[in-house]
């Protein structure tokens, strides 16, 4: 398995994990990573197989992890300019800072941080390069502040029932493939209010009305509050 999926998979047993302390729908038993669905329950009456699965806007989503590899990508080429002062660099991202170019959003901090390298312990706000809204440059206090660290403004919208409905149908077409090694599935959507860019929030009062379309035997939306704890809710089958 590579790194990424090993990566995804804790985050999926991390989800699992804090949804079953959340609510007591899921029934005691043995939680073993799987393949396809995500994870196997086995309890005393039988298996319940898992898919987990996010629910948040694809696009700022994806831009969002752009720019989490900028200030790295950054820190590894200003180490490598003469004369570079060993710096720890906090960046906030402007809201449109997706609409640029990579390669450009790294040049840029590069150079504006070399250029002011020896202002440390400076947050500054103005004539910063396209794409950014602050940028701070402090002496590194090691070994907690090894790496460069950037922020992106981003906005949380109300989650509409067709971006449900969407996300429902993409794991419905496997339900054949999940019923493989047990014939009873689940289906966990997460909506992590701590989620970030693509960040979107499912209105309870939403979600007790709308009825959707699926063959698993149980939907269930787990409303994931920062900290890990949140409410778990069954969606309504039509």
């Amino acid at each position: 398995m590579s790194k990424q999926k090993q990566d995804q998979k804790k985050v999926e047993t991390c989800y699992m994990e804090e949804a079953r302390q959340a609510s007591s729908i899921f029934p005691h038993g043995e939680l073993v990573p799987h393949e396809e669905p995500d994870f196997l329950l086995r309890t005393d009456r039988g298996t319940i197989g898992i898919e987990v699965t996010e629910l948040c806007r694809k696009e700022p989503r994806a831009a969002g992890g752009k720019l989490a590899k900028v200030p790295n990508t950054a820190q590894k080429l200003y180490n490598q300019l003469a004369n570079a002062e060993p710096v720890f660099v906090s960046v906030g991202f402007s809201a449109h800072a997706e609409s640029i170019r990579f390669r450009e959003l790294i040049n840029s901090l590069v150079e504006f941080v070399h250029r002011n390298q020896n202002n440390k312990g400076s947050g500054f706000t103005r004539d910063l390069p396209k794409g950014y809204c602050h940028i701070g440059i402090f002496a590194p206090l090691e070994p907690l502040e090894r790496c460069w660290h950037g922020a992106h403004a981003f906005e949380t919208i109300v989650a509409s029932k067709e971006l449900l409905e969407s996300c429902i149908a993409k794991k419905n077409k496997r339900v054949p493939v999940y019923r493989v090694p047990t014939p009873e599935v689940w289906l966990l959507i997460v909506n992590d209010q701590f989620l970030g860019p693509g960040e979107v929030y499912a209105r309870p009062e939403n979600l007790a009305e709308w009825k959707f379309v699926f063959d698993f035997e149980k939907v269930l939306l787990f409303s994931r509050e920062p900290g890990g704890s949140g409410e778990v809710i069954e969606l309504l089958q039509t």
